[in-house]
């Protein structure tokens, strides 16, 4: 692989990375206060496996975009990944859908800022995952 192969998978996993520390802060935070308060909707079980499954999900795509990052990559790793990095975001998608059900549940009444601030975290970490695939696109483009 070239060095700017080398490098532009260097980015990825710098940007993927910042990805997943700002998405273990928002589980911390606001996703366990909204898990806490999904059990009133009947959504805790549905809350604790998305959470569980973001959290497993993203670990696994971070040790994939290292080990291309260090070992070069095959055209099939980086589609992998890239299938990952779908599924991740369909993650975040569900978990919406999630928050869109406490609210029309009446969560609002209780926790409306609670219920904006996690739709709003979502949106941004759905935007950066697409960023994120833009980047594994261009390097497979250019391999």
């Amino acid at each position: 692989m070239s060095n700017d192969g080398v490098r532009a998978l260097e980015v990825v996993s710098a940007d993927f990375l910042g990805f997943s520390r700002v998405l273990e802060k928002v589980i911390k935070t606001e996703l366990e206060s909204f898990q806490g308060l999904s059990g009133q909707f009947g959504l805790f079980d549905d809350v604790d496996g998305v959470q569980a499954r973001l959290q497993r999900l993203t670990a696994h795509i971070l040790s994939a975009l290292e080990t291309l990052r260090d070992n070069g990559f095959e055209d099939s790793a980086l589609w992998a990944t890239s299938r990952q990095l779908d599924l991740l975001d369909s993650l975040l998608e569900q978990l919406d859908r999630y928050v869109a059900v406490a609210d029309l549940r009446g969560a609002t009444l209780t926790s409306g800022d609670l219920l904006k601030k996690l739709q709003g975290w979502i949106k941004t970490l759905r935007e950066w995952l697409t960023g994120v695939r833009k980047q594994l696109a261009a390097i497979a483009g250019e391999a």
